[in-house]
């Protein structure tokens, strides 16, 4: 369970410049001007705006990234950096993606929420990608949308990865 702590060292009456929260993975201090703002929230949590993307403590092998919810600590989301060069998202998709949230192509970047499936019968976890909802991020204005892709395209919500 993750809970908020106090924020580094603020002085009364100040708007702190970070927060340091409890999370699954550990306590991790965040800056709050590196957050990224989603204006809408992400399905299922409109109301939940503002999040930070974090390494996971481990060797450095991995891609994966932690997206933690800055204002309710126990919301957090294990993603994964999309590889703009493949086309497993059409390309045309992904621009058209850009151009209705305003971002430039150079500005965008995409990431994939991570779902672990972990089998009742003990066999080994699977992980699966969403690639009919991507994380759209502006990295200039630091917003971000999570984007519904064309039900008639190729893209599956439990998407398996290996």
């Amino acid at each position: 369970m993750a809970t908020p702590e106090a924020p580094s060292t603020p002085t009364s009456g100040t708007v702190p410049s970070s927060v340091r929260l409890k999370t699954l993975f550990g306590d991790r201090e965040f800056e709050w001007d590196k957050a990224i703002y989603f204006p809408t929230g992400l399905k299922g949590f409109p109301d939940h705006n503002v999040f930070a993307l974090a390494s996971f403590p481990s060797d450095g092998t991995t891609s994966f990234l932690l997206m933690q919810c800055l204002t309710e600590p126990e919301l957090a989301f294990i993603v994964a950096p999309y590889n703009m060069e493949s086309d497993t998202i059409s390309p045309e998709h992904l621009a058209q993606a850009f151009t209705i949230h305003g971002i430039k192509k150079n500005d965008g970047a995409v990431l994939l929420i991570v779902t672990l499936h972990k089998p009742e019968d003990g066999s080994d976890v699977s992980m699966s990608v969403n690639l009919r909802a991507p994380i759209i991020i502006d990295t200039e204005r630091q917003s971000a949308y999570q984007h519904h892709l064309p039900e008639a395209g190729r893209y599956d919500f439990h998407h398996i990865i290996k």
